[in-house]
């Protein structure tokens, strides 16, 4: 797990301080070591660059960028292939030799080997470029979902440059702010697209499951793109192998693959660590993570006598598994929360809604500091096996439009005992519901912008899985993804994901409905196999906490730092907002803690004020 960065020069282009420029960005990603080669080909300089965090093989032999001698492939490499073990006796079946026992040499040499074909037998997490001196290609690639990270842009001298940050790629570039980014972003909370995925118009993001390839030659740069993965397909295969299964044998079936997805992901040479939450998703993974490691600790934002926290529900189910649970809750003064804001700006160098994401990075800073390079959690599972209650509307709808009336009941008795239940967090809901409707224009409070018009629910006849897909490939995971990435890695953290192995999740969406939401429940799959591994109290559970800081966190100092931001900055921020704005007036503690498209649209402001921020501001590594 790194970070990785690389440049395309003229070669009559001095490269030596963007080199160093970009190491700064990335250094934070992987503090271990830092590498650089550099090749002349075709009349162009050509670097890549790594920073690297050491998980697997610690040794040297380990380091990147790393050399296929036989081949002369070059590679610099960022994630995880956590089936490398078994690629890895594949390739020596081969005749394939190694040198060191890293995933890094199984990737490259998996590459030499196969090509673009080796990326269907990957099982991880990756972003990577290779180059090959002898053939002129450069290769941007990026895992199915886009766990990691990968942008790149056109340089103004006709270059290229390529980084796992964005902040760099857009300092080379000289970007603009992308306003529809932000704008979809601030209203709809989903940032992150496979077309549009950097808040800068001239950043560009290799889509999920996608590469590019850059031809050098005497003429230039020829650059292509190209898809290598389709999640529908896959979805509509995998579909097709379950139609003679027993829902006795599905379960079977997503119990085996959830724990083989943990058990890969427990493959380190380092300590590692779980996250816990209090949800069905973290303690699915914790508990499975307890059985095959001794001494498991894991984390949770909360305190075991803070009611209003996760902290009770997490130590009474850290006692019953057999988990260390170590708890983070502090008690931040106003210039400590200034000083988390920054740090998560920096951080994320890109806006971001809620307070949730600076309550993960304070997470993931604890997590570093008591010596954890690798933490496990829960993230994917409410996509893949439908765990959000917009999910129960969308199943009702689908059932009513094809005409079926047994699903139609299964789903609307379903919908109105989560209704029932959860008639407590209805003000919660409903603020959420404006999201999904366009019925009317939707007016921003402190930006002068337009919103585009989305239609988050679906047609009516949208069959679950295909709107789990869209939440999967556009809003909801791949901005969940940024923010985990980001903030774990500017502290040095791996965050590996058992949800988002892709097996589990094309298995998940290719579930039959019923399986997915019943009895009030939605993740009802998850439920099913969970039982005698997670608690009742939580795999029965209706209702998730999650950080819960918004209104402590405002009267604490965050509404005062988000005004003093806005208005220090009112000058460069005038073009967007709105005329004759009374920023004190708008913006009071008791407006922001109710009102969670407010509260996103000031931090909107508090980033745009400074959209590129140096990595030098986040406090050094320890």
């Amino acid at each position: 797990m790194c970070g990785i960065a690389g440049y395309i020069f003229h070669s009559s282009f001095v490269a030596e301080r963007e080199t160093f420029s970009s190491l700064s960005f990335i250094e934070r990603r992987g503090p271990d070591a830092n590498g650089v080669e550099s090749e002349l080909v075709h009349g162009h300089s050509v670097a890549l660059l790594h920073s690297r965090l050491s998980i697997i093989d610690l040794t040297v032999r380990a380091r990147q960028p790393m050399r296929d001698r036989d081949s002369d492939w070059l590679i610099t490499y960022n994630g995880e292939i956590f089936n490398y073990l078994e690629l890895r006796r594949e390739l020596i079946s081969l005749g394939r030799v190694f040198e060191s026992d890293s995933d890094t040499e199984v990737l490259l040499q998996a590459w030499a080997q196969w090509g673009v074909e080796a990326l269907s037998r990957l099982n991880g997490m990756f972003a990577f470029a290779v180059f090959n001196k002898r053939t002129g290609e450069l290769w941007l690639v990026r895992d199915r979902y886009g766990v990691k990270p990968l942008l790149w842009g056109r340089l103004p001298n006709g270059g290229l440059v390529f980084s796992s940050s964005v902040a760099s790629v857009a300092t080379d570039v000289g970007a603009e702010i992308d306003l529809d980014y932000c704008a979809r972003g601030a209203r709809y909370k989903a940032f992150e697209l496979p077309e549009s995925g950097a808040p800068f118009r001239q950043v560009h993001a290799v889509p999920p499951g996608c590469w590019v390839k850059v031809q050098i030659s005497d003429a230039g740069l020829d650059v292509t793109e190209g898809q290598w993965y389709d999640l529908r397909h896959a979805v509509v295969k995998r579909a097709a192998t379950l139609t003679s299964c027993t829902d006795q044998q599905l379960l079977e079936e997503c119990r085996l693959v959830l724990e083989s997805a943990v058990q890969l992901r427990l493959r380190s040479d380092v300590p590692l660590a779980v996250s816990l939450s209090g949800g069905l998703d973290s303690s699915s993974i914790a508990a499975l993570a307890s059985r095959r490691v001794a001494d498991l600790k894991g984390f949770t934002y909360g305190a075991p006598d803070a009611a209003e926290s996760e902290g009770p529900v997490v130590a009474d189910f850290a006692k019953r598994v057999g988990i260390g649970a170590e708890f983070i809750w502090p008690k931040f003064d106003a210039n400590e929360l200034d000083a988390l804001l920054e740090r998560t700006f920096v951080s994320q160098e890109a806006p971001f809604g809620g307070l949730s994401v600076l309550a993960q990075n304070e997470v993931f800073r604890t997590v570093h500091q008591a010596g954890f390079k690798v933490l496990l959690g829960g993230q994917g599972g409410d996509e893949s096996f439908a765990g959000y209650r917009k999910f129960f509307v969308v199943a009702l709808r689908d059932a009513l439009s094809r005409h079926d009336p047994r699903g139609a009941v299964h789903f609307a008795w379903s919908l109105g005992l989560m209704l029932l239940h959860e008639a407590r967090q209805a003000r919660m809901y409903w603020q959420g519901l404006s999201r999904y409707s366009n019925r009317r224009p939707f007016e921003f409070q402190l930006l002068d912008w337009q919103s585009p018009a989305i239609n988050l629910w679906g047609d009516g006849g949208t069959a679950l899985s295909v709107r789990q897909i869209e939440d999967v490939q556009r809003w909801s995971i791949p901005s969940l993804l940024r923010y985990e990435d980001r903030n774990s890695m500017s502290h040095g953290l791996e965050t590996r994901l058992p949800f988002m192995d892709y097996r589990l999740v094309e298995l998940a969406l290719a579930l039959p409905a019923r399986l997915k939401i019943a009895k009030g429940f939605g993740k009802w799959a998850l439920r099913s196999i969970d039982k005698g591994t997670v608690p009742d109290f939580i795999r029965l559970n209706r209702r998730k906490r999650g950080f819960d800081v918004t209104q402590s966190w405002i009267e604490g100092g965050i509404g005062a730092s988000l005004r003093r931001r806005i208005q220090d900055h009112r000058g460069a921020l005038a073009a967007h907002l709105k005329p004759k704005l009374d920023i004190d007036r708008h913006l009071t503690n008791e407006r922001l803690s109710n009102d969670r498209n407010l509260l996103d649209e000031a931090l909107m402001l508090a980033w745009l004020a400074e959209p590129v921020r140096a990595p030098n501001r986040l406090e050094p590594a320890a």
